[in-house]
C-alpha cells in the first residue's frame, strides 16, 4: 500500500492549476464523497472514520501510474472533510484532449478499484463494505477562461461535478425503484399466464387467475403513469386548463370510482359538507381529480378493514379547504419531514401496501401550481389527515 499523501486544499494549488490550464486549456476534476460520513462518525466513532478516510486517500495515491498518471493530483476540498478531489492533468491515451465521457469512465474505474482493494485489505469486512458502497462521485471539466479568475473557474467545476453526482444518484435510484416495482407484477403476470396455458383448470380457477393478471397489469399501468407524470412535471411540460367548478362534484365522482374497494374493505365514508351548498374553486378540474384520486386511494389503502374515512370541504375567505382523514396506520414522526420527497415510503407503509413513492410528490406539485397549499397531521396507529386548499377565483 502506498504511503499516505499529505492532503491539502485545492485552493492552495490555484497557481499550479492556472498554469496547467493556460498551457492545455482543460483538466479533469473528479470528486469522491463518503456520502454517509455523518452516520459513520455517529455509529463507529470519529477515529474509525479518520482511518477509513486515510485508507481511501492512501489507495488513491497508489493508483498513480495505473489508473491515472504520475503527475495527476489528489487533493481535498476547502469545505468538507469527507470529500477527496482528483485532478486529472494528463489526457487519456489515444485522445487529443480530455472529454467528459473519458472523465466519467475514469471515475467509474477509480470507484471500482477502491471498492475491490479496500475491502480486500481490511479485516472489518461488513463495516467497510457498507461504507465503500456509499461512495459517490461527481465529475467535470475545468476549462480555462481568461475572463475569469482561477477561484471562479474552480467553483464552476465543483458546481458542475455536484450536479452530475446528484443526477447520477437520482438516475440510479429511478432505475433501481422501477426495476423492483416492475419485477413483481411482471413475475405474477407471467406465472399465472403460464399456469392457465399449461394446466387443466376449471372456469372458476381461470377467472381467478385472470383477475390477478388484470390487477397486476393495472398496477404496472399506474406505475408507468406516475413515472410519466413526474417526468412531465420536472420538464415543466404539464399544462393547466383552469376554470370554475364545484369541487364537491369531483369528490363524489372519485368516491364513486372507489365504490367497490370501499365496500370490499367495509369502510365507512363520512361526508363533512352540505349536499345543498356549492363549493366553487378556480382550478384545473382534471388535475384536481388526480389530487383526490391519490389522496383517497392512500386513505383506503392504509385503513384497516372496517375503518372510517372522512372527506370534508370548507369555505375560507378566498379559498376552499379540503380534508381527507382516515383511521389508518399513521405516519411515524421520523418519516414526517420526508413524506413529500420523491420515492420516499414510510417504514410502516411498505409493510402494508405497494407503491412507487411518487403519488404525494405529484399531489404537492399540482396543488401548489394551482395556487393552493397542502399539509398533513398524523398519529401512528391512529390515522392521518391531509389538507389542501384551492383558490376560489383567478386573482390568486
Amino acid at each position: 500500500m502506498a504511503e499516505q499523501l499529505d492532503l491539502k486544499s485545492i485552493f492552495d494549488c490555484q497557481d499550479y492549476i492556472q498554469a496547467r490550464l493556460e498551457k492545455q486549456e482543460v483538466i479533469g476534476l473528479i470528486t469522491l464523497d463518503l456520502s454517509s460520513s455523518g452516520m459513520i462518525k455517529e455509529k463507529h466513532g470519529l477515529e474509525f472514520y479518520k482511518n477509513i478516510f486515510s485508507t481511501i486517500s492512501s489507495f488513491l495515491v497508489s493508483f498513480k501510474g495505473k489508473i491515472f498518471r504520475q503527475d495527476d493530483l489528489v487533493l481535498t476540498n476547502d469545505y468538507r472533510d469527507d470529500q477527496l478531489i482528483i485532478l486529472l492533468i494528463s489526457k487519456p491515451r489515444y485522445k487529443k484532449v480530455l472529454d467528459i465521457y473519458s472523465l466519467k469512465i475514469a471515475a467509474i474505474r477509480i470507484i471500482s478499484e477502491l471498492k475491490s482493494n479496500i475491502i480486500k485489505y481490511n479485516t472489518e469486512f461488513e463495516k467497510i463494505r457498507n461504507i465503500i458502497d456509499n461512495i459517490s462521485y461527481g465529475y467535470a471539466l475545468v476549462k480555462y477562461d481568461k475572463n475569469k479568475n482561477i477561484r471562479s473557474i474552480i467553483f464552476d467545476a465543483f458546481s458542475e461535478a455536484y450536479l452530475r453526482q446528484k443526477f447520477d444518484e437520482i438516475s440510479e435510484k429511478i432505475i433501481s425503484m422501477v426495476s423492483h416495482e416492475l419485477r413483481t407484477p411482471l413475475t405474477s403476470i407471467r406465472g399465472f399466464a403460464e399456469t392457465i396455458l399449461q394446466e387443466d383448470l376449471s372456469k372458476e380457477e381461470i377467472m381467478k387467475f385472470v383477475q390477478i393478471i388484470y390487477n397486476e397489469s393495472n398496477r404496472l399501468n399506474n406505475l408507468v403513469n406516475a413515472i410519466l407524470d413526474i417526468s412531465r412535471i420536472e420538464a415543466a411540460k404539464v399544462h393547466f386548463k383552469r376554470k370554475k367548478f364545484d369541487i364537491k362534484d369531483v369528490i363524489e365522482n372519485v368516491l364513486e370510482l372507489f365504490y367497490l374497494r370501499i365496500k370490499s374493505s367495509d369502510l365507512t365514508i363520512i361526508r363533512e359538507y352540505s349536499d345543498e351548498e356549492s363549493y366553487i374553486v378556480f382550478a384545473d378540474e382534471e388535475k384536481v381529480e388526480q389530487i383526490l384520486v391519490n389522496l383517497i386511494d392512500n386513505a383506503i389503502k392504509y385503513t384497516p378493514f372496517g375503518g372510517e374515512i372522512r372527506v370534508g370541504i370548507k369555505k375560507q375567505d378566498s379559498e376552499v379547504l379540503v380534508s381527507i382523514s382516515d383511521t389508518g396506520i399513521g405516519i411515524p414522526d421520523k418519516d414526517k419531514p420526508h413524506i413529500f420527497e420523491k420515492f420516499f415510503r414510510t417504514s410502516v407503509s411498505m409493510s402494508v401496501a405497494q407503491g412507487s413513492g411518487l403519488g404525494l410528490v405529484i399531489v404537492k406539485y399540482l396543488v401548489e401550481t394551482l395556487g393552493g397549499r397542502i399539509w398533513f397531521e398524523s398519529q401512528l396507529s391512529v390515522g392521518t389527515t391531509f389538507y389542501f386548499t384551492l383558490p376560489v377565483d383567478e386573482t390568486r
